[in-house]
């Protein structure tokens, strides 16, 4: 299987679990080669990250000045999410019974992590294109952050086969660590 048709295959996957489809994790390649090959996710991810990023340092909230756009540490911060998440996954899911479906969930919320940044790019896109505001742009990205913490929260809870108060902890984790590194990146 090519790479394409693995990440169709996934991000199709990735959309029958907004159903709760059974058949879902079946979409994804859940070898240990399928771990590997699902951080190739980035490389559709980072033209969309750049895209917002540029965006945001455009657009800056009301009353504030555009911010520098810097494409490098940009790429910066999203190469070490992008390891720091599935590294710190596999710390707090040794030896514990989640541990057995770590890879699972790795692979899932890779691939599935290209839905979420598209959906997320949306509002950007609108007020790049002068269709919508700012206020507005902040609006709808407020409303799809909750879609999409809820559904990083789904991915959580079934490729670990986790209760919903582990997944919201993952969930939260995520957020802590990805707002630590952009904090600590961005200074």
């Amino acid at each position: 299987m090519t790479i394409l048709s693995e990440a169709a295959n996934a991000l199709q996957g990735s959309l029958m679990l907004l159903a709760r489809r059974s058949d879902a994790f079946a979409r994804f390649n859940l070898t240990s080669d399928g771990f590997w090959r699902s951080f190739a996710a980035i490389l559709v991810i980072a033209p969309l990250y750049l895209y917002a990023a540029r965006v945001d340092a455009l657009y800056p909230a009301q009353g504030g000045e555009p911010l520098a756009y810097t494409p490098v540490v940009s790429l910066i911060t999203l190469a070490i999410e992008w390891v720091a998440w599935p590294v710190a996954v596999a710390l707090v899911t040794f030896r514990t019974r989640y541990s057995g479906f770590f890879a699972r969930y790795i692979i899932v919320y890779n691939w599935s992590s290209i839905a979420v940044v598209v959906v997320m790019v949306m509002p950007l896109v609108g007020l790049d294109a002068g269709f919508i505001g700012v206020d507005q742009a902040t609006m709808a990205a407020a409303v799809l952050l909750i879609v999409a913490l809820w559904y990083r929260w789904l991915v959580a809870r079934l490729a670990l086969e986790a209760p919903g108060l582990v997944a919201l902890g993952l969930v939260g984790g995520d957020v802590v660590l990805s707002l630590a590194i952009h904090r600590l990146i961005s200074g």
